[in-house]
This record gives C-alpha cells, structure tokens and sequence, in this order.
C-alpha cells in the first residue's frame, strides 16, 4: 500500500529511484487506481515539454499532447494543454537554469530519444501485411489508432490476441499511452512467436521502450542484436547505440 505523497512517489518512480519491490507496487497501484496512473501520465508530459530548450520541440510535445487526449472532450484537452503550458511558463520564469537541471536528468534524456525515434512505421507495415496477417477486428483497430482512438483500439486488438499483427499494433497502442510495460509484452509475444512478419519492429520498439523505462542494459543488448542482424533497423539502433554510450 503506497503511503507516501502521491507526487512524490511518482517522482521517485519515474527518476528510477524505486527498488524492485516499490515499483512493482507503484505498477499495481496504476493499473487499479485511474487516477493515479492519469497523474502519473501527466507527470511524464510535463517532465517531457520542461526537458527541451528549443521551442521546436516544446511545440511538438504539446501537439503530441493534443494528439493523445484527441478522443476526449474539447474542455480537457483544453485544459491539459493550458496545464502544461503554464507550469512550463511558470518553471522557466520563477526557477530559471535551477529547474532544467533538475528535470534533465537520465530519465528525461532518455525520453527525449525515445520521442526521437519512436514513429509507427505504417508504410513498412502495409508491405508486410497480407490478409493472412489481418482480420476485420485488426482492420478496425489499425482504424481506430490512426484517429487517435486508442481505448477502442486496444478494445479490437486484444480480442486478437494471437495475432501478430494486432499485437503489433497493440504495442504501438501501449506506447502512444507510454505503458511500456504492456507495450514490452506485446512485443516480447511477437519474439515468442518467432514465425512472423513483424520481428523486426517489435526488437527495434521493444529497445524503445527499454530506454523509456530507463533499462538501458536491455536497450543496449536489444540495439547490438538488431546492428548484428543487419536489419532495416540496422542504422537506427546504431545511432541509438551510439547515443546511450556517449
């Protein structure tokens, strides 16, 4: 049972300063309690917009922001953008240089590259996919991602849960909603299956979740298999490779 301040909890949890025992709690306490894990969500948005200095990119959180809660209602997206706004006006103009030292930390670095590469490949996915791979309920659910719709989506492709390309598209789900526990299953059932069309993205997003989970060990053991496999993800994960050793 977590006793601590809320807040606080979620900041230990996300800098990776929880031990096995405590994270495993904290992921528990998201799965039951909705709350929680949407102050969790937002947390790690706002941690993303605060850890890059370039407007550029703190336009491109924001967009994603949007993207994400796009099925909601018009006055809570509203509000969730205007959210994030104005705590990072309010960080930049009340704590200066001290509060991004704060926040880049390994964590948000790490999320920085994540949000880097992490790009649902749809073209590499429509030559793989034949309709041995995919069934109506599939269909749907590839529908229902591409409109931003991911409760439904998850809703079609766990109703297809042995097939690969559903449980492709259900990590990509996961990702979008930054579960990557239950994206690094997805993936981790397509591996197991080890007879399909969509290895090679699920090593290549598997090692994207790793570094967004600050496991950088499996990343970087992830990353090397994809170079010494010579696959299409080959220079991707080189660079990322390269990014993490520096």
């Amino acid at each position: 049972m977590i006793t601590t301040n809320k807040t606080e909890r979620i900041e230990k949890y996300l800098d990776g300063r929880l031990d096995n025992v405590d994270r495993k709690e904290v992921e528990d306490v998201i799965k039951k309690d909705k709350s929680f894990a949407q102050e969790l969500k937002f947390q790690r948005e706002l941690r993303e917009t605060i850890k890059d200095e370039q407007k550029m990119k703190v336009r491109r959180t924001l967009s994603r922001v949007y993207r994400q809660t796009s099925y909601k209602s018009t006055f809570i997206k509203r509000w969730k953008l205007n959210a994030i706004a104005a705590a990072v006006t309010i960080m930049i103009l009340t704590a200066g240089g001290m509060m991004f030292n704060y926040f880049q930390t390994s964590s948000t670095n790490n999320i920085a590259l994540y949000n880097e590469y992490f790009d649902v490949d749809s073209e590499l996915f429509t030559v793989r996919t034949d309709k041995s791979t995919v069934n109506n309920t599939v269909e749907n659910g590839i529908t229902a991602f591409n409109e931003k719709d991911f409760t439904k989506a998850l809703e079609l492709f766990n109703k297809s849960n042995d097939n690969m390309a559903s449980n492709l598209y259900a990590g990509f789900t996961y990702m979008q909603l930054l579960e990557f526990d239950n994206a690094i299953q997805k993936f981790n059932e397509i591996l197991d299956d080890n007879n399909n069309l969509f290895i090679d993205q699920a090593k290549f997003n598997l090692a994207l979740c790793y570094i967004a989970n600050n496991d950088l060990i499996k990343a970087e053991t992830e990353l090397q298999a994809i170079i010494d496999e010579n696959s299409a993800y080959t220079p991707k994960a080189q660079k990322i490779l390269n990014t993490i050793e520096k």
